[in-house]
């Protein structure tokens, strides 16, 4: 059970990193996710031939990129962050289909040794959070018109932020890719609601309104305790979205009833 959670948690944490700055600290409706976690498979599948060094770049250029375009629907053309996601979920469903050629591709790259890469990014993300550019990330999802009254692009803030959590997003899914052996337009189903449910467990066990790589981490450990748990026990995992939906909803129902606060986008 315990090589089951961690196998797990090394291909869902650049996932929950990517989740934890654009949606906890930015707090963005940031469904365009799920497209940089399957793009960022697909643009790895692209460069199956190459080293992995290569591919995981590629991968986190190509979350990137899905990143960019939806800051610039919403921080160029002012439309609603939730309305450009959407309209970006869109146009990277048909480019993944039109590089795939299929629904699902076969990804067979032969034994790989990813868990450097992935401590390496965990520690680089970790400073990053804790650098002024971190803070920056915070206090624009607290007060994003305090941009407006000090010397700092707040504009520059939302593309480096949604751009590095969607980069960490494509990593995610090109390490998901690897590790099952394919690329399927339907993996990146249901993400977010995983997000929001690591995220929730992460922030009920460290609370504090400063950024810390911790959340994610330790939630998607609880979250995938918790998972398994059911498993052992019986439970059929297709209705695990489902007990997802149910505890978010009573948790926030709950906490902000007896906190008496807004609801800020998606809660966490």
């Amino acid at each position: 059970m315990i090589s089951s959670i961690f196998d797990q948690a090394l291909t869902l944490l650049p996932l929950l990193i990517g989740a934890y700055i654009t949606i906890s600290l930015l707090k963005l409706p940031d469904f365009s996710l799920e497209s940089a976690y399957l793009f960022g498979a697909v643009v790895g599948y692209l460069l199956r031939d190459m080293p992995l060094p290569v591919m995981l770049t590629g991968a986190s250029l190509g979350g990137a990129l899905v990143g960019a375009i939806v800051s610039t629907l919403n921080q160029c053309f002012k439309l609603p962050y939730l309305l450009a996601a959407i309209i970006t979920n869109g146009l990277f469903h048909g480019l993944t289909h039109y590089f795939l050629g299929t629904s699902i591709q076969s990804f067979h790259s032969g034994e790989m040794l990813f868990e450097p890469f992935l401590f390496t990014l965990i520690i680089v993300v970790g400073f990053v959070l804790r650098s002024e550019m971190g803070y920056s990330l915070s206090i624009y999802g607290n007060n994003p018109h305090f941009f407006e009254h000090h010397p700092v692009s707040g504009r520059y803030t939302i593309y480096f932020g949604v751009m590095l959590g969607h980069g960490c997003a494509g990593i995610g899914g090109l390490l998901f890719a690897l590790s099952n052996g394919f690329v399927d337009l339907t993996m990146s189903f249901g993400l977010i609601l995983l997000c929001l449910t690591a995220l929730i467990l992460g922030k009920s066990l460290i609370r504090t309104r400063h950024p810390n790589i911790l959340i994610p981490v330790l939630g998607l450990f609880v979250y995938l305790g918790v998972q398994q748990t059911i498993l052992k026990l019986g439970f059929n995992l297709k209705y695990f979205n489902a007990f997802q939906a149910i505890f978010v909803l009573v948790f926030l129902i709950f906490t902000y009833r007896k906190q008496k606060v807004s609801l800020d986008h998606l809660g966490v």
